[in-house]
This record gives C-alpha cells, sequence and structure tokens, in this order.
C-alpha cells in the first residue's frame, strides 16, 4: 500500500493530509489548525488556535501572519516580542503538523520506508524564496519534505481525482488577501511563472486570458480551470463560487471549486507524496474526507448553448472552415479578373498587327 502525506501552511488555516491511491483504501485523514505556532513554557511548540486547542491554555509566546513574510530579513514579532525568521516558523509549524500525524507506519513510502512528505507553498514565490524555504527545513531536521507549489499540488488533485485523460492543460485561478494569481500548469508542471493581479479591476477571465496569452494560448486550450483560495477570501464561499461560475459562463471551460477551498493542495500533496505522477496517470481518487463540502463543478454555459443551437436546426460554422471558404471565394475572383485582363491584351495585339501589315 502506498501512502503519503501532504502539508499547507495557509495564511489563517493548515492543513495534513495522510492518504493512500490504493483501490479500497480508507479515506484521508484530514487535520485542519489555525495557523497560529505557539510555544509552551517548557519550549515545545504546538499549532492551533483556541477551538482546536481548547481554551484556558496558556503559552509563552504566539505567532501568526508569517506565511506572507517569509524572505523578510526583519522576521516576525511573537506576542512577547521576540523575532523568528518567518520560514522558520513556517518550517516549525510543519514539524508540528506532522508530529500530530503520528504514528505513521514504517512502509508505505514510494521507496518502501517510510511515507513521503511533500509540502506546498505559494505559487506566487520566486525560486529563491523557495530555497530559502528549504534551507529552514534541512535546518528543522525535515529534510525528507518535498516541496511543490500549491498550483503543482492542486494540478495533481484535480488530475487524480476527476481529469479523464493525462497530459491537461489546466488554469489555477487563486485568491488571497493580496489579490488574485493565475498559474497554468501542463502535464503536472507549471509552465513558468505565476501571473499576479493586485487591484487592477480586471475580471477573472481576462486574467486567465492574460496569462494563455504570454504563452500564445488561447482559452479553448485549457482543459480546465481551478479555482482555490486562502485567507479571509476563502471563507466566502458564495464569493468563490461566482468567481468559478463567471469564469465557466464567459470562457467556455469546466471551472472546479475545490474541497476547502484552500485544502485542495494539501490533499494534491498527499497524491503526490503518495506516487502519483501526471505521464503515467490513471485515476484511482483517494476519496474526500466525509466532513468536507462536496466539490463544486461549473460546466461551461458556452458548450451547452451551442448544443441547444445545434438541436434546435441553428448553423453554427467551423472558424477554419470560414477562413477557408473567404479564401476559396477571393481566389475565384482574382482569377475571372486575371482571365478578362488576358483577353483584353490578346485583342489589343491583334489590332495592332492587322495595321502593321497594312
Amino acid at each position: 500500500m502506498s501512502i503519503g502525506v501532504g502539508v499547507r501552511i495557509g495564511t489563517l488555516v493548515s492543513t495534513a493530509v495522510v492518504a493512500s491511491n490504493d483501490p479500497g483504501s480508507a479515506d484521508p485523514v484530514v487535520l485542519v489548525r489555525d495557523t497560529i505556532l505557539n510555544q509552551r513554557k517548557d519550549g515545545t511548540t504546538v499549532l492551533g488556535g483556541t477551538e482546536q486547542l481548547g481554551a484556558g491554555r496558556e503559552f509563552a509566546e504566539s505567532w501568526s501572519g508569517f506565511v506572507g513574510r517569509v524572505g523578510d530579513p526583519s522576521g516576525v514579532a511573537g506576542t512577547a516580542d521576540t523575532r523568528y525568521r518567518a520560514e522558520d516558523l513556517v518550517a516549525t509549524s510543519i514539524r508540528c503538523l506532522l508530529q500530530e500525524c503520528e504514528p505513521l507506519p514504517d512502509r508505505g513510502g514510494r521507496s518502501g520506508g517510510a511515507p513521503d512528505i511533500v509540502a506546498t507553498y505559494p505559487s506566487r514565490w520566486d525560486s529563491s524564496t523557495a530555497a530559502l524555504m528549504q534551507d529552514s527545513l534541512v535546518y528543522a531536521g525535515l529534510e525528507r519534505v518535498t516541496l511543490v507549489s500549491d498550483a503543482e499540488a492542486v494540478s495533481a488533485w484535480f488530475e487524480s481525482e476527476i481529469a479523464a485523460l493525462a497530459g491537461t492543460l489546466i488554469g489555477i485561478y487563486h485568491v488571497d488577501d493580496t489579490g488574485a494569481a493565475v498559474t497554468l500548469v501542463r502535464s503536472g508542471v507549471a509552465a513558468g511563472r505565476a501571473f499576479g493581479f493586485a487591484g487592477d479591476g480586471s475580471s477573472p477571465s481576462s486574467r486567465l486570458a492574460t496569462a494563455l496569452g504570454a504563452f500564445g494560448w488561447m482559452p479553448e486550450n485549457l482543459d480546465a480551470v481551478v479555482v482555490t483560495g486562502d485567507g479571509e477570501p476563502a471563507t466566502d464561499k458564495a464569493a468563490m463560487m461566482s468567481i468559478a461560475a463567471g469564469i465557466a459562463e464567459k470562457l467556455g471551460v469546466r471551472c472546479e471549486l475545490g474541497p476547502g477551498p484552500e485544502q485542495s493542495a494539501a490533499l494534491g500533496a498527499a497524491i503526490l507524496a503518495a506516487g502519483f505522477t501526471s505521464t503515467s496517470h490513471t485515476i484511482v481518487p483517494i476519496g474526500l474526507p466525509p466532513s468536507h463540502d462536496v466539490t463544486e463543478v461549473f460546466d461551461t454555459l458556452g458548450r451547452e448553448k451551442v448544443a441547444a443551437e445545434t438541436a434546435a436546426g441553428v448553423a453554427t460554422a467551423d472558424p477554419e472552415t470560414a477562413v477557408f471558404a473567404g479564401e476559396s471565394e477571393s481566389r475565384s475572383s482574382k482569377r475571372v479578373l486575371v482571365g478578362i485582363a488576358i483577353v483584353v491584351v490578346l485583342a489589343a495585339l491583334a489590332v495592332l498587327a492587322y495595321f502593321l501589315l497594312l
């Protein structure tokens, strides 16, 4: 049995998932904690808020709001004004979640040993920020943890649970407190950087079109879009559903609002840790935890409209056919004009020859 552990430290909520992609395996075990790192008086740490840890507990110090500060050399101050680097606080938070997943089996990993662990990071991070995070994981004794972007993990979740074919082009539309980001993932690998949008007034569909255009792609090249969120925007499910429905309608593409929706990346990370790869794609769903909302699916409204018009006998011209038909008519007109010109020239030559012979 292949077992994987996925971890995501979010702005407000952090998630750990223990899952197996073997048929007939149990549903994933999901741990959800508020992203508040607490230090006890004995120096040990625990992740969570009052709701998870219970009221009346006293801590020497607590830190929050550190995920967005990774890479900031000034660090993050706790409630007692002790400063630590944000990346070290994230690494410690990952370790706290992994401790809650214990005991894990000795076997089940891809190499036959302990289960593999994959943690995600915000898709907006550049390579140097991700490298800082990797260094902090090593310093915390978590060198076993593999880092992937949120977008690549979400893509793995979609391809494992929903997609019918491998090698799909998926648009990940992410919304958080800093704005929106679009990442295009093809065959499980992010196509370049994430495109960030903050307060520019553009619509989600136009932002996706902008990202696609940077690679010479069109909206019809997309196989699907998955909408994810973090921070306060992720708590407004009605707004997230509205974003997904608008993308489906305007771009004519299938759009998914995954579970959470901030937890899709953690589920995808567990799927990757359990051995899923896009190139050897086989749909073996890990299943979704019963406590989570069902995945919202927004099928393209554009395709439904075309189907209805076709059923009603309304002709829909194929763009390529229309282009070739126009070219054919243009070429026919040109041939007629050339023929007339030739006849005129021959007549003129005949008249000239007649006068020369006189």
